[in-house]
């Protein structure tokens, strides 16, 4: 299939990216078979820890192929591109490809899998089937984040949450059920208003003799840039289609209704999964019920897939719409940013996975507030709001880490205490100085400290939002002052004071425990010391997405 210049395949010809989203699935076979042959469990839970090497690998190798300075036709391109036609009848094809909005996710995802599955080594019952799932889950985010026609878009998307689904269900705490069907139903469902869009979006490319789901094609169309074949903006097409089946006579000529109709249909299917208020209340139960291994992923990873959601599909196209409801995207994200940060707070002497859920909601507000500030109208130039999307992403990046890092000494703290209530707990810090060393760090990096990710993220959001929104963003400050002293007072529950808690020591942290995290916070250290690299994946494409926003907006 001939590619247009703004698609590169991978020069040495070798499908990179169907490799890395097949490589969980062939770990998924050989659980298969390590049941059929009864190994021991041990065994079977290092072999599934060594095989999350395969995809961390192949996550590399990409990352190696992938030249961030390429840019075709005024767009960062869309690099190590598969593209094979699928159902002909439809126009669906088999498209692949990665930018710099995706391949930080693609890593973030191949990082966090192993210390899922090494948050998994407790698990006794159902062994096979729970790391199964793990696996099953990861190949769906990788494959989320590489699609880039809307068929398998939206397959990765829904089918993500079986896995999530029946890991919440079959190994969660008591509240596990209501959990997991409250998780699934919301996103289920919010998901149902961007399927019945691209149904329409197909039709009128239909009347205009291109009928596809091609997500860069449609963004391009939506951001003004050229399409082979198409004339006209992806507004123009759809209002074209509307008036001539007669919506527009209903409804009253108004291009902006429409396209605005099409960004909040698309908005609530992604603000649901990035638990944009008031679209978050399952996140805190799914959080908290989840085993361990789940809240790692969903935290770290899946939450992730409703901001890139945002950034493939929002901003390229709806973005007159996009940048009309800017405030009321930011008061939704401070709202949350606020919410979330005293959630997080009134959980200090209740449950500690629940705390970390409400900090999550609180840092994923920062992300919606960039989103809406890169859109926002202003006098502001490319480089404030690239800023605020290269903030989002390494937000994203920072809070998969340290949260991520956070549930798996949330988890570890549980099997030696046998609780999840900070209450009646205190001065572990005497018998375990190690553990409180490096849930210090954790805890840091994830409130922002200068040196670690979460500085960098919040650093370039604030400094790309205040171009465009400064009074929403002055509001979102106190965000970070509240989570900051939720987190700090986690801390002191556990580590400091007198042991007057129960138990009144601990085992510190094992060798394994400790090697196991350390990755992670040195990934931490090394993005808030030298971002270079992470920023310089997705600043072309994040400068090329915001770009209509700098132009006249018709």
């Amino acid at each position: 299939m001939n590619l247009p210049e703004y698609l590169i395949p991978a020069a040495d010809g070798i499908p990179w990216l169907t490799l890395l989203v097949l490589a969980p699935l062939a770990g998924i076979a050989l659980i298969g078979l390590a049941w059929l042959l009864k190994f021991n469990e041990q065994t079977v839970k290092a072999g599934v820890l060594a095989w999350t090497g395969v995809p961390l690998l192949l996550a590399g190798m990409v990352w190696a192929r992938f030249d961030p300075l390429a840019v075709a036709s005024g767009q960062g391109a869309v690099q190590l591109v598969e593209r094979v036609p699928w159902i002909q009848a439809i126009r669906v094809d088999y498209f692949l490809g990665v930018d710099g909005l995706s391949l930080p996710l693609v890593i973030l995802t191949a990082v966090m899998t192993p210390l899922a599955v090494i948050a998994s080594w407790g698990v006794r019952e159902r062994l096979h089937a729970h790391l199964a799932l793990l696996l099953l889950l990861e190949a769906a985010m990788l494959g989320y984040f590489v699609a880039l026609d809307f068929f398998f878009f939206f397959i990765f998307w829904e089918f993500s949450l079986v896995p999530a689904f029946f890991l919440i269900q079959g190994w969660g705490r008591e509240q596990r059920r209501y959990a997991a069907f409250k998780f699934f139903v919301y996103t289920m469902a919010g998901s149902l208003g961007m399927l019945l869009l691209f149904q329409v979006i197909y039709l009128a490319m239909r009347q205009v003799g291109m009928p596809t789901f091609d997500l860069i094609a449609l963004g391009r169309l939506g951001q003004g840039l050229p399409v082979a074949g198409v004339e006209g903006t992806l507004r123009d097409i759809l209002f074209a289609y509307l008036e001539q089946i007669g919506v527009t006579n209903a409804l009253g000529r108004y291009p902006l209704l429409y396209s605005s109709i099409a960004m909040w249909a698309i908005f609530i299917a992604f603000a649901i999964k990035l638990a944009v208020w008031p679209f978050h209340t399952w996140l805190p139960d799914a959080y908290a019920e989840g085993p361990t291994a789940a809240s790692i992923l969903l935290s770290a990873v899946m939450s992730k897939m409703g901001a890139y959601g945002m950034l493939r599909l929002l901003l390229p196209f709806t973005p007159d719409a996009a940048q009309y409801f800017a405030p009321v995207l930011a008061a939704l994200a401070v709202v949350g940013v606020v919410a979330g940060a005293f959630g997080a707070l009134g959980q200090v002497n209740g449950d500690i996975k629940r705390l970390i859920g409400y900090t999550s909601i609180n840092h994923m507000g920062y992300v919606m507030l960039a989103i809406a500030g890169a859109a926002a109208a202003g006098e502001a130039g490319i480089d404030a709001r690239a800023s605020a999307i290269n903030g989002a992403l390494v937000q994203m990046v920072a809070h998969g880490l340290s949260t991520g890092a956070l549930f798996y000494l949330a988890g570890v703290l549980y099997e030696r205490t046998g609780r999840w209530e900070l209450s009646g707990l205190g001065g572990l810090r005497a018998s375990a100085p190690t553990f409180a060393g490096v849930m210090g760090i954790a805890l840091f990096a994830n409130l922002g400290l200068p040196g670690l990710a979460g500085f960098v993220g919040e650093f370039f959001i604030f400094r790309g939002a205040w171009a465009t929104l400064p009074f929403f963003t002055a509001l979102a400050v106190i965000g970070l002052v509240v989570t900051a002293l939720a987190l700090l007072l986690m801390f002191q529950r556990i580590f400091l004071g007198p042991a007057t808690g129960t138990p009144r020591s601990i085992p510190d942290l094992r060798p394994q425990e400790f090697w196991a995290i350390v990755p992670i916070l040195v990934l931490s250290l090394l993005i808030g010391v030298y971002p270079g690299p992470l920023i310089g994946l997705g600043n072309a494409a994040a400068g090329q997405l915001v770009a209509i926003f700098v132009r006249a907006l018709s």
